[in-house]
């Protein structure tokens, strides 16, 4: 099988990554108000968000925001006792919340694939990369005409993340670095060629050098595959080089949701938001710029009542004390949970 032929095969499946018609695309993932909850603590509270085909969608916020939760359930997989409570994810018109196992297993890897936070240690140790490989494709014997055309496509994938095959295919995971071991998982999660690839703290564990590459790579994937990409970040200086579209959470709510223009250079911002990116260190900026946010993010067990951001925002008003904001959309999508930001915006009927 030819390199073209790859390349169109998998953009067959995955759509088109022409970024001219990125906005007029249609969705292929919908959150409609998705709650789940661990026992009596709700991890993520009535989240709402598209996604839409050839988008880098990004679900940023700070450790324990829900964001890894969020994406859990996508698949299917929040771990138990967490199950969701209220509220329906759908891809392609299907409703995946509630759906029967086997047919959502028929989903997991070839139409929705993701790649785990800490994915150097997602491989055996005892047997070769390729072995493994080989065990995925018996799994899905329908994926591929011959097991050797499957072993050809993953041999592409690894050239498109900058490996070579035969040190791969043949060699261990304690052979390879921890670089490496994360581009091989990026390839393996391709490997049934998703149209949706999500991919938690892909660059967290890595040195600079190496978060600069798999940056280089993913946006190298989206362009050359055209995948649908989901990723999970804290790291705000990652939403901006790789990002289109950006959802913030904070103690398991939206806070805003935009395109990077938005989210970054509107005025219209939440303050939870621009606290982030002033408190973002900087080589160029004077030090004495950098403001960290006030107080901690709430426990679940002892949310604050309001708006939850209340008890650290210097705007802050009274009925912030008591009242939780909706997220509210403006005429572009660009949603923004604030009672003081959306307050004149409201009154002149701009938002819905």
């Amino acid at each position: 099988m030819s390199t073209h032929q790859m390349m169109a095969l998998h953009a067959d499946t995955a759509g088109g990554g022409d970024s001219d018609a990125r906005q007029q695309a249609p969705a292929i993932l919908e959150v409609d108000n998705l709650s789940v909850n661990f026992g009596p603590l709700r991890a993520v509270d009535g989240v709402s968000l598209t996604v839409r085909e050839g988008d880098i969608y990004a679900l940023a916020g700070e450790s324990g925001c829900g964001k890894s939760t969020l994406a859990y359930s996508l698949l299917g997989m929040v771990p138990p006792p967490g199950v969701v409570s209220t509220g329906q994810i759908t891809f392609r018109g299907h409703t995946l919340t509630g759906m029967d196992r086997r047919k959502l297993d028929q989903i997991r890897g070839a139409e929705i694939s993701m790649v785990f936070q800490a994915a150097m240690n997602a491989f055996n140790p005892v047997i070769t990369i390729g072995t493994q490989v080989e065990h995925v494709l018996q799994a899905h014997p329908d994926s591929f005409p011959t097991a050797r055309e499957g072993r050809e496509y993953f041999e592409y994938l690894l050239r498109l993340v900058r490996l070579d095959p035969e040190v791969v295919w043949k060699g261990y995971e304690s052979r390879l670095s921890g670089g490496m071991k994360q581009r091989v998982a990026i390839a393996l999660g391709l490997l049934l060629r998703p149209s949706v690839l999500v991919l938690d703290e892909p660059t967290t564990a890595l040195d600079i050098l190496n978060q600069r590459l798999v940056i280089d790579i993913l946006n190298d994937l989206h362009e050359t595959l055209g995948v649908t990409i989901i990723f999970i970040t804290h790291d705000l200086a990652l939403v901006a080089e790789l990002a289109n579209r950006v959802a913030v959470m904070y103690a398991g709510r939206l806070v805003e949701t935009g395109t990077i223009d938005e989210i970054f250079y509107d005025e219209r911002r939440h303050p939870y938001v621009s606290a982030l990116i002033r408190a973002v260190p900087s080589v160029t900026a004077d030090t004495e710029l950098i403001k960290p946010i006030p107080g901690r993010v709430p426990s679940l067990a002892e949310l604050p009542p309001g708006c939850r951001f209340a008890p650290r925002c210097a705007q802050a008003i009274d009925i912030c004390q008591s009242v939780d904001p909706p997220l509210l959309l403006d005429a572009a999508e660009h949603g923004v949970a604030c009672h003081v930001v959306n307050a004149g915006l409201s009154e002149k009927g701009l938002l819905k």
